[in-house]
């Protein structure tokens, strides 16, 4: 289904898929199927893969995607987008939204 409506789209330049992340996890334990279903996407309509934190220590967490990144590219899991990825900051967070790590 995911499929059927990602190839919906008409533009022919499709030029960014923005996947936002509010917590982050140096060890990504979905980044086999997170990178196999883009990877599946990318086949459908290529795009620019874009990170953007939703972080209160951005530059912290964009270290550690740094370093998360680096490591998926390393084992082949990037090899299918045509640039690196781009990491974004947001700009501000929507009001009632607690990004604190949960206990």
């Amino acid at each position: 289904m995911v499929m059927e409506v990602f190839s919906t789209i008409t533009s022919p330049v499709f030029p960014e898929l923005v996947v936002a992340l509010a917590l982050f996890e140096t060890c990504l334990p979905w980044a086999l199927l997170f990178f196999g279903a883009l990877r599946t996407m990318n086949e459908v309509r290529p795009f620019k893969l874009v990170f953007l934190l939703e972080v209160l220590d951005f530059w912290e967490a964009q270290q550690e995607l740094a370093e998360a990144l680096e490591s998926a590219s390393a084992k082949g899991l990037l090899d299918f987008l045509d640039s690196p990825p781009t990491v974004r900051r947001a700009q501000s967070f929507p009001q009632g939204w607690d990004i604190s790590s949960p206990r």
